[in-house]
């Protein structure tokens, strides 16, 4: 029999990524007792290379912008290759910090031990523990079990705990097409000329070829001297390694450097967000699928989310009622801020990446997929789809008749979504949440489900 260990914390994060680290400082803030447990050594938790991040994220999480050496770039200016490389597509601000993602992970951890947040790194935890609907600890893979009042799963796309809980859609196995293979590299550069077929790679412009093999490309100068290079595939799509592609590109240029300075590779779960919170349990990051699926990018919502759902655990614990009745506020406030956008652009990420790169060009050239639509889909934003847009996109792609049905069937549904999260229901309540949650599956599996029948057509 596993020893038991008294309960000693209000909670318990497993995972100390970046979801772990902001709760967990916000917590201890808070005065409220938790520790984090991580399978992972402090000295291996770290990855070498640059991220993303919005900077919507830090004023929203309250979190430092990134200073001195953490800050390797300030982009305000994003451009979209088409995947056939034949059309840029310039946009109007990217409002993103590229940032040392290992430098920026150790001041967070540094904080949040300041703060008073414990952490035990080296301990694996293979199984939430439960009473009735209740999650009231965690059990280590010696057998050790930890108990507290709140349990938090911030374990990244292992979901260590939502996948051995078989209620709702917490145990969800992502699909396929839900998942991408991602790998970078930063290489020293010998010069400052560099052409991406036609085109010529700028030292103050991010490029993203997207669409090609269902994800993308990039190229970004970090310094005059240096380059990071990365790809992301869709697994549903192809079998191709992203490393591969990124050597392929390394070994093709004389200018660049073979030696890899920095870089590393991870699958990332681009989905719509599930289910985030249980009796005495909530998910956090890419372990509650918020991630976007448009780009790949998931540290700006994880620290969103991660300050919301410290405001209302702390609410939770201090009453002592940390029932899903009370903690349904984070599901609320989590759609309302991020959750209902990044559900219809995840309609309109599965339907597009069942085209090829030739359609996916032509939506591109000819403006139907416009400028605005690809910031919104970067910035986890959703427009809604008018009938004169419509209207508009069909007489631009007259040629392709049956791809502009499917588009429209593709926005049509991507309405629904939206309209149908912004009346997730206010209170929980077991009956109206799960006819909303059949809804929802219902709305993605008829995309999933739509198959086009004139891919390269004329």
């Amino acid at each position: 029999m596993p020893k038991k260990k008294e309960k000693d914390y209000d909670v318990i994060i497993v995972g100390a990524g970046i979801a772990g680290c902001v709760l967990g400082f916000h917590l201890a803030n808070a005065r409220i007792k938790v520790k984090v447990i991580e399978k992972k050594s402090e000295d291996n938790l770290f990855e070498d290379w640059c991220d993303s991040i919005e900077k919507k994220a830090f004023a929203f999480a309250g979190i430092q912008a990134p200073k001195g050496d953490e800050i390797r770039e300030e982009r305000d200016h994003l451009a979209i290759l088409t995947p056939d490389l034949q059309t840029t597509i310039h946009l109007g601000y990217y409002d993103y910090w590229i940032v040392d993602r290992k430098l920026f992970h150790q001041r967070l951890l540094s904080d949040a031990e300041k703060a008073g947040c414990e952490f035990l790194f080296e301990t694996e935890i293979v199984e939430p523990m439960g009473k009735g609907m209740w999650v009231i600890g965690v059990k280590t893979k010696e057998g050790i079990i930890h108990n507290a009042r709140m349990i938090v799963d911030c374990s990244g796309k292992e979901r260590i705990l939502g996948m051995n809980i078989e209620i709702l859609d917490l145990n969800l196995k992502p699909n396929k097409s839900d998942i991408i293979n991602a790998y970078r590299e930063i290489h020293k550069i010998n010069s400052k000329e560099l052409n991406w077929g036609e085109h010529e790679i700028k030292q103050n412009t991010l490029y993203y070829r997207h669409g090609y093999y269902g994800g993308y490309n990039w190229l970004n100068f970090l310094k005059e001297d240096e380059i990071d290079i990365g790809a992301c595939v869709g697994k549903s799509i192809t079998n191709k390694s992203p490393k591969g592609m990124v050597n392929d590109f390394v070994n093709s240029n004389a200018i660049i450097d073979n030696k890899k300075l920095r870089g590393g590779g991870d699958r990332i779960i681009i989905r719509r967000p599930i289910t985030l919170v249980w009796y005495g349990f909530m998910l956090v990051g890419q372990a509650a699928c918020q991630t976007i699926s448009t780009n790949g990018c998931g540290i700006g919502s994880a620290m969103i989310a991660s300050k919301i759902a410290a405001e209302v655990i702390v609410a939770a614990v201090k009453r002592k009622e940390v029932s899903i009745d009370s903690l349904w506020e984070y599901q609320v406030r989590f759609t309302k801020e991020r959750g209902r956008d990044l559900a219809a652009n995840d309609i309109l990420r599965l339907g597009l990446q069942k085209l090829n790169e030739d359609d996916t060009s032509f939506l591109m050239r000819k403006k139907i997929v416009t400028r605005i639509d690809l910031e919104n889909m970067i910035h986890a934003k959703f427009r809604k789809i008018t009938l004169l847009r419509t209207i508009i996109t069909a007489f631009k792609g007259i040629k392709r008749i049956k791809l502009m049905l499917f588009v429209r069937k593709l926005t049509t549904q991507a309405n629904k979504i939206f309209k149908h999260y912004k009346n997730l229901p206010k209170e929980y309540n077991t009956r109206r949440y799960h006819e909303w949650l059949l809804r929802s599956m219902q709305l993605f599996k008829e995309i999933e489900d739509l198959e086009p029948d004139f891919v390269g057509n004329i």
